[in-house]
C-alpha cells in the first residue's frame, strides 16, 4: 500500500492515480439513475403503510402546512398561517411558500413567496386569471401573478371581499373555489354558536364574492358549523366539507361532504339533520324537515378536512376515480387520523359507500401526525400536508409514469 509521501512523489512525477477503495471514495461518483416511474426516487417511509401497488414520499418540510394548490407550470404552493388554528396545529411561519421541483427524486426548491405580518392569517389559496387569490382573517386578497413567479409584490394586494366581523365566533380558517364558470367562492366557519336564528347569515356560510357581488358576498349556502374545505371539480358541482356540532354525537350528529347549491341550508346550529332539531336550544320550534341532505357523511369528530377523486390521472382500479378525504382526526386524542378513500358512482362522482384506510403510520407517536388537505397534482400524484408534523407528502401508483421534459 502507498504511503502519502509516496502518493505525492508520484503525482508530482506526472504519474495518473486512479481512485479506489483503497485511496478512499472516487472524486466524482455517477449521479444516481432515476427511472421512469415516479416511485423509482426516494424511499419509502418506515411504519407507514400504502396499498402495495403504491409508494409515498416525504416531499418537504414547512412548518404548519395547511392549504396546497397547484400553479399551472406545476409550482406548488403552501400557506403557513401564525396563528395557532382551531384543530390544534402549532404556529407556522404566517407565510406563503412555493415549491419548485426541477427533478422528481430531488430536494424541491422552497421559495417564500410571500410573508409578514400581513400573512399571519393566510390560509385558503387559489390562482386564476393571472391573479393570486388568498384568504386572511378579515378579507380576500388577489394580487397579480405571473406564472414562474417566486415572489410577491407587497404593495398591490386587492381586496375582493371582506370578512371582517365582530362575532365572538368568527373563524380565520377560511377556504376557497372557482367555479367552471369563474364564479369565485368562500367558505366562513365559525366555533360554537346556539344562537338560533343566527344573528349573522353570513357566519357558517359559503358566499359568492367578486367584482359584480358586495363587499361582503352573496349567501349562496348556509346553516353550516364550519365548512372549511371547498371544491369544485369538473364535471361542475362545489363541494364542502362540513364539520358539524362538537357535541351532536347522541343527537346522530355527523360530518358532512354537501354539495354547494343556491339556496340551500344544513341547519346549524338549529337543526342537527333533517327532521332532528338541536336538543341544546330549548323551545325550539322551527322546522328542520327544510333542511337539506348532505351527500356523504362521516362519524362525528373524525374531523374529515382536505378531499379530492382521481379523475384519469392514471391510478388503477379500483382507485380510479375514488374520492378521497384526509382525516384531521380527534382535537383531543388525534384518533381516527389518516388518509381514507372510497369508490364513486361513476354519473354522480359521489362516495357509494363508506370510506376505507388508504394510508395507515398516523397519530399522535406515528410518522406522520395527521393529515389536513389533500389535493391531485396535474401529473397525477396525491399530495397531503401534516400541518402539526411540519410536512408535505405524496403517493402514487408504482405503475405512474413521470412526464417527460
Amino acid at each position: 500500500m502507498l504511503g502519502n509521501r509516496s502518493r505525492v512523489a508520484l503525482a508530482s512525477a506526472g504519474v495518473l492515480l486512479i481512485a479506489s477503495t483503497a485511496f478512499g471514495a472516487p472524486r466524482h461518483r455517477p449521479a444516481p439513475t432515476i427511472g421512469p416511474h415516479f416511485c423509482d426516487s426516494g424511499l419509502d417511509i418506515v411504519g407507514v403503510t400504502v396499498p402495495p401497488d403504491f409508494c409515498i414520499r416525504k416531499f418537504a418540510d414547512v412548518p404548519t402546512p395547511r392549504v396546497l394548490w397547484f400553479a399551472p407550470n406545476g409550482d406548488l404552493l403552501v400557506s403557513s398561517p401564525k396563528r395557532v388554528t382551531p384543530g390544534g396545529a402549532p404556529p407556522g411561519a404566517g407565510a406563503i411558500f412555493l415549491f419548485r421541483e426541477s427533478q422528481v427524486g430531488q430536494q424541491p426548491v422552497r421559495y417564500t413567496f410571500a410573508q409578514g405580518i400581513t400573512y399571519s392569517t393566510v390560509h385558503g389559496l387559489l390562482i386564476a386569471q393571472d391573479s393570486l387569490y388568498y384568504t386572511v382573517d378579515v378579507a380576500v386578497y388577489r394580487v397579480p401573478y405571473a406564472q414562474g413567479s417566486t415572489t410577491i409584490d407587497p404593495t398591490t394586494p386587492f381586496a375582493v371581499a371582506t370578512l371582517g366581523t365582530t362575532s365572538p365566533y368568527a373563524r380565520f380558517t377560511h377556504s376557497l373555489a372557482i367555479a367552471a364558470d369563474g364564479t369565485l367562492y368562500v367558505s366562513r366557519g365559525q366555533f360554537d354558536n346556539q344562537q338560533c336564528p343566527p344573528q349573522d347569515d353570513r357566519m357558517g356560510a359559503v358566499l359568492r364574492i367578486g367584482a359584480s357581488h358586495p363587499m361582503d358576498g352573496d349567501i349562496v349556502a348556509q346553516g353550516f358549523r364550519n365548512p372549511l374545505t371547498l371544491r369544485c371539480m369538473p364535471w361542475g358541482t362545489c363541494y364542502a366539507i362540513e364539520l358539524s356540532g362538537d357535541s351532536w354525537d347522541a343527537a346522530g350528529g355527523t360530518e358532512k361532504l354537501v354539495e354547494i347549491r343556491d339556496g340551500s341550508n344544513f341547519g346549524y346550529p338549529c337543526c342537527v339533520k333533517p327532521g332532528v332539531p338541536n336538543p341544546e336550544i330549548p323551545n325550539f320550534t322551527g322546522d328542520c324537515s327544510l333542511v337539506n341532505t348532505p351527500a356523504g357523511t362521516f362519524p362525528l369528530h373524525n374531523t374529515p378536512f382536505g378531499f379530492d377523486w382521481e379523475r384519469d390521472f392514471g391510478w388503477p382500479d379500483p382507485y380510479k376515480g375514488a374520492f378521497f378525504v384526509g382525516l384531521h382526526g380527534d382535537y383531543a386524542n388525534w384518533m381516527n387520523a389518516g388518509l381514507r378513500w372510497a369508490r364513486t358512482d361513476p354519473v354522480t362522482h359521489l362516495p357509494t359507500g363508506p370510506t376505507a384506510d388508504f394510508l395507515t403510520g398516523v397519530g399522535k407517536g406515528q410518522p406522520i401526525s395527521r393529515v389536513a388537505d389533500v389535493r391531485f397534482a396535474p401529473d397525477g400524484r396525491l399530495f397531503f400536508t401534516d400541518d402539526p408534523g411540519g410536512a408535505i407528502y405524496w403517493i402514487a401508483p408504482r405503475s405512474l409514469m413521470r412526464p417527460r421534459h
